[in-house]
Order: C-alpha cells, then sequence, then structure tokens
C-alpha cells in the first residue's frame, strides 16, 4: 500500500524536473508504483511514468493551448504567443499549468525568466504558480490513488499540515488548554480568532494546537491555510502579488482541494461553499486560516465562511481584530511573563553557544523595553555578544514610542552587523516562498554560488534572521513575516542611503 504522505508537491516537482530524460530516481519510483501496476520491468515503469505525468499535466490544459502543443510542427513562437494571451485573460488553472508544460513538459524547455518575460510577471509569482500546480497535481494522485485503498482522509491531508519549527516553546501550555477546552465545550464556538502583535506567535501556537487535536484523534478532517504577502522589489516598491490564497475565492478552492473535493472544481465560489456547507454539518472539521490580515477582502471572506457552522470549527490568526463579528471568540495572545521572558533569554543565549551571564538588572530593562513579545526577545538576544546589552537596551528604549520603532532599531542593528554578502543574501531571500525554498532554486534565482550562499547564510543564522523548514536531507529556508514587513517599507531606503 502506498503512504499517500510521501506524495508532496517537491516529489511532483522532481518527477517533472526528469521528465524529459526519464531517468527517474528509484526511490521516487517506489513512492509512485501504485501509477504504474502493470509494468513489470523499472525502464517499463519509467515510460508508464512518463506517459502519465504527461496526460496527467495535458488534462489540464485549455483546448486551444492543447492543441497548439500537441500539433506536429508548431511554429517556434507559437506556444510563447499562446501562453502571453492566455495570462491576459481572467486567472484560472489554464494559466498555472500551461507554465508547467512550457517549463517541463515541452520539447523546448523555457528557463524560468524566460517565462516571467512571456507573462509580464516576477519570478516569485512564476514561482508561486508552479507550487500551485504542484500542490494540485499532488492531492488528484493522492485521490486517484486512495480510491482502491482503505487509507483514511485524515491521513490523506496530514501533508498540507505546516511543519512545526524546532524553536523554543515557553508559556505554550495553558494557552493550548484554553483553546482545547473551548473547541470541546459541549456548544463550541463556532469560530475563534487567536489575534495579537506581529511576532508574539499565533502562528507557532495554532501549529501545536493543530498537532495536538490531530494526535488526539480530537476532530475527524483538519485543514490549514495560509493567507499570502505582498511582494517586495529591489527598488523598494510595495506590489500585490498574484496569489492563489489571498481572496475569498482562492480559499475557498484550496479548502475544497484539501478536503478532497476536487469534483467541485467547476463551481462557482458560491456552489462550493454550498457543498462546503453541507460537509461541515457532517463531519467535526477543524479549519484553520492563518494570517488573516493579508487576505485582500476580509470583511467578503469572513462573514462567507461564518456560514460554513455545523459541526466544524474555524481558527483564525490575525494581527488585526475580527471582534467586530459577534459569532467569532476572541483568544488574545498575552505577552511572556517576565519568568518566561528570562527563559527564553536564557535559551536563546545557550543556543548562541555563549558562555555570558544574564544579570537582572539588564534582563528587566530588555523586558520592560521588548514587552515580552517572543520574537523581539529573540531577535534583541541574536545580538549579544556583537553589542553590549546596555547598548542594545538603549537602542531599544529610542524607539519605545511604538512597537514599530521597537522593531525597526532591532533589525536596524542586526542590519549594520551584516557584511555586504549578508545583506545580498538577505535582500535576495524578500523573493522566495514565505513557505520557505531549497539552497539550489535561490542561488538559481539570484545567480549566487554555493559558496557565497554559504557565507550569507552563517551570517544570517547567527542574527535570527533566516528560519529553516523542510527536512534535514533538504532544508529549506525562508525570512520572518515581520522582517519583510518592516524591511519592505521605509527602512531600507533610509540604511542604503547611509
Amino acid at each position: 500500500m502506498t503512504n499517500l504522505d510521501v506524495i508532496t508537491p517537491k516529489l511532483i516537482e522532481n518527477l517533472l524536473q526528469k521528465w524529459h530524460s526519464g531517468n527517474f530516481d528509484t526511490e521516487d519510483l517506489e513512492k509512485v508504483s501504485a501509477l504504474t501496476p502493470n509494468a513489470k520491468t523499472p525502464a517499463e515503469q519509467k515510460l508508464q511514468l512518463q506517459e502519465y505525468l504527461y496526460q496527467l499535466v495535458s488534462q489540464h490544459l485549455s483546448a486551444t493551448f492543447l492543441e497548439i502543443s500537441q500539433s506536429q510542427n508548431p511554429e517556434p513562437d507559437k506556444i510563447p504567443s499562446a501562453l502571453s494571451v492566455l495570462f491576459k485573460e481572467q486567472p484560472s488553472d489554464y494559466q498555472t499549468f500551461a507554465l508547467i508544460y512550457c517549463r517541463y513538459l515541452n520539447i523546448r524547455q523555457y528557463r524560468v525568466q524566460k517565462l516571467a518575460d512571456l507573462i509580464h510577471t516576477t519570478t516569485r509569482t512564476l514561482r508561486r504558480h508552479l507550487l500551485k500546480g504542484f500542490t494540485k497535481l499532488s492531492t488528484q494522485i493522492k485521490v486517484e490513488i486512495s480510491k482502491n485503498s482503505d487509507i483514511t482522509t485524515k491521513e490523506q491531508l496530514k501533508d498540507h499540515f505546516p511543519v512545526i519549527e524546532a524553536d523554543q516553546v515557553i508559556g505554550i501550555t495553558p494557552l493550548l488548554a484554553k483553546l482545547n477546552s473551548w473547541l470541546d465545550e459541549r456548544n463550541a464556538p463556532h469560530a475563534i480568532s487567536i489575534e495579537g502583535i506581529g511576532g508574539i506567535g499565533k502562528t507557532l501556537l495554532t501549529q501545536y494546537l493543530l498537532e495536538e487535536r490531530y494526535q488526539a484523534n480530537a476532530n475527524d478532517d483538519y485543514i490549514w491555510v495560509s493567507a499570502r504577502q505582498d511582494e517586495f522589489s529591489f527598488r523598494g516598491e510595495l506590489n500585490p502579488v498574484e496569489d492563489f490564497v489571498s481572496t475569498l475565492d482562492d480559499v475557498v478552492s484550496r479548502l475544497a482541494q484539501n478536503l478532497g473535493q476536487n469534483h467541485l472544481a467547476g463551481l462557482t465560489t458560491e456552489g462550493k461553499l454550498t457543498h462546503l456547507k453541507h460537509l461541515c454539518a457532517q463531519k467535526k472539521l477543524l479549519i484553520i486560516i492563518d494570517n488573516l490580515e493579508t487576505v485582500d477582502d476580509v470583511d467578503k471572506l469572513v462573514p462567507a465562511l461564518l456560514k460554513l457552522n455545523g459541526r466544524s470549527s474555524i481558527i483564525f490568526t490575525s494581527r488585526q481584530s475580527i471582534s467586530q463579528y459577534p459569532s467569532v471568540r476572541t483568544f488574545r495572545i498575552p505577552e511572556l511573563s517576565f519568568e518566561n521572558s528570562h527563559a527564553l533569554v536564557m535559551g536563546e543565549i545557550k543556543r548562541l553557544g555563549l558562555q555570558l551571564s544574564l544579570e537582572e538588572e539588564t534582563m528587566r530593562s530588555l523586558y520592560e523595553i521588548t514587552g515580552g513579545i517572543p520574537l523581539a526577545l529573540k531577535l534583541a538576544t541574536a545580538q549579544i555578544g556583537d553589542i553590549p546589552a546596555n547598548e542594545i537596551i538603549q537602542l531599544l528604549r529610542e524607539g519605545k514610542e511604538s512597537a514599530q520603532n521597537m522593531y525597526v532599531y532591532i533589525y536596524r542593528q542586526a542590519w549594520l552587523l551584516l557584511d555586504d554578502i549578508g545583506k545580498s543574501l538577505l535582500i535576495s531571500m524578500f523573493n522566495i516562498s514565505p513557505d520557505g525554498e531549497d539552497r539550489d532554486w535561490i542561488c538559481d534565482l539570484n545567480g549566487l554560488s554555493e559558496d557565497i550562499f554559504t557565507k550569507g547564510l552563517r551570517q544570517l543564522k547567527r542574527l535570527s534572521l533566516v528560519e529553516f523548514a523542510g527536512s534535514i536531507e533538504r532544508p529549506l529556508y525562508r525570512i520572518h513575516r515581520l522582517t519583510t514587513t518592516f524591511l519592505k517599507t521605509d527602512i531600507l531606503r533610509d540604511w542604503e542611503s547611509e
């Protein structure tokens, strides 16, 4: 029986990358052996897998694009022209799969930058389209494999869970207990909004809540949807990113997809919501919408999702309160206590390999300035050893008027401690997925050598400016949303002018 957990978007990307040569890895062939049940030899399996992938992508192409791509001797500019025309129309899956076809399956494989130029977008947005397609394909494959298996829907959906970061988790136990008690009440709240300032740990808390409830088998199914951010350009401009989870339509489509309701794909958003409402009445679902404040039409999305009541619960995480909706119960994450803040700082000092003591007076000053915000404490502690503690505190104190100024000063000092290599890598990581990318993609996208990447990464890691996801075998790198928020406004312009 195939383990559906291994059918991931990254696996689909790997298979497509090797489609032309047909030289698939043995390990990958084993993961998708259920797709080639009639193959008697490895050579037959490779050929059958090539054909399967081609047909899988082709069935998602528009009729016009498919006709051009399958013509015997297409003119050299036919496919690029068809792709450009396609992207002048309303957003659709046809665009996503046309990009996948051009990037991986066409006789002439188009490079990332060429495709981005053809559709007049950035390489980051192009990457988003590809990731969206890989996700859809992996879900479709799992549905096909599971038709004749006894794998439960919950197991199918676990790969949609976010990866919990290996980080210090302090003061989280009572918060989890409170949230679980709310969800287990006889008249449990239909919707909960987990709110708080950036960096206070909303997403981390919700990740642990999701994992706890999954392990306890507290719900029937679990769905996690994360909203997107804007795009920061090298010219210092903040541009909206074309996103598949940034509107009501996108979120509803993702919910249907993650619940294995692919047959709803052709329906309108209202039609999908009607079916999802019926599903929510039948099952005890736990639906999580993370980073709600980055969705374009919150006032449209929240009321629509609140209609999905029944036996299910929805959890939102947001910096902005949605307490104006009477059916939403608000859970505001408190700042860390002094004791927990002290434990966090000492843990960070130990993690950094520093043999330093921390006087209570210094800790109290640091706590007074940061207000017990975990990310602020972590970032400030990361500079201990490079800057005397009293100078760090003084810089924070000068920006005390608002939480934004406090973070500005923390990031400013980190910026000044980076050399040109570290600064270049930090800026280049604005253009990667918030979910993280691997070393090869980051280097390829920005023209970096592995040596330069390693030197820059060492600096970003030391200053807690980079986060890690993925696995030991394939680590992913990303910058925190808060880093993006502050560095993409007017801060870089001021620092670069100096």
